[in-house]
């Protein structure tokens, strides 16, 4: 025989009828009785969909009452929550914590920096040229490319031409 037990003693609920809690219970008896009694009133005046369209908004939130819970809140907290987020809340505002010297301290760290790889460049190409292998290596990357591209146009042109 298996009982199972919750790992979470603040979460269990204890059954009153048919799987129900006491609260489930007597929030679903009363959103039955409001909703009927809604449907029984206005069924003969305007028939029974639009009675029934009429008892909803009547017996969802009864029912959400006694059933609805998110978060430890009730249906109806989070309803005060959610209005009050929606049309209260105050704007969050953002004051700077910098000032004009901080930014300027920052900004000469930033021209010292650049000044320092600048003079490393310098001393890597004392002349202020560039290193002939890598201008050859560039040069020869750049041949080959153009070649490429010549190459594939003239088969575009070609297939095109054979293929009409």
């Amino acid at each position: 025989m298996d009982i199972e037990i919750s790992r979470d003693l603040q979460h269990y609920k204890e059954s009153f009828v048919m799987g129900l809690t006491a609260k489930q219970f007597i929030f679903s008896a009363l959103s039955l009785g409001a909703g009927a009694g809604v449907v029984l009133g206005l069924y003969n005046k305007i028939g029974m969909t639009l009675s029934c369209y009429l008892a909803t908004p009547i017996v969802v939130p009864i029912a959400l009452t006694g059933f609805y819970n998110h978060n430890g809140l009730s249906f109806w907290q989070t309803v005060r929550k959610m209005i009050k987020m929606s049309f209260f809340n105050k704007p969050c505002l953002y004051r700077s914590t910098e000032d004009v010297e901080l930014i300027k301290e920052a900004f000469a760290e930033e021209q010292k920096l650049i000044a320092q790889q600048q003079k490393k460049e310098a001393k890597a190409h004392p002349d202020g040229k560039e290193d002939f292998h890598a201008v050859k290596k560039r040069a020869k990357r750049l041949i080959i490319l153009t070649v490429g591209i010549l190459t594939v146009t003239v088969a575009g042109v070609l297939a095109y031409k054979f293929m009409r």
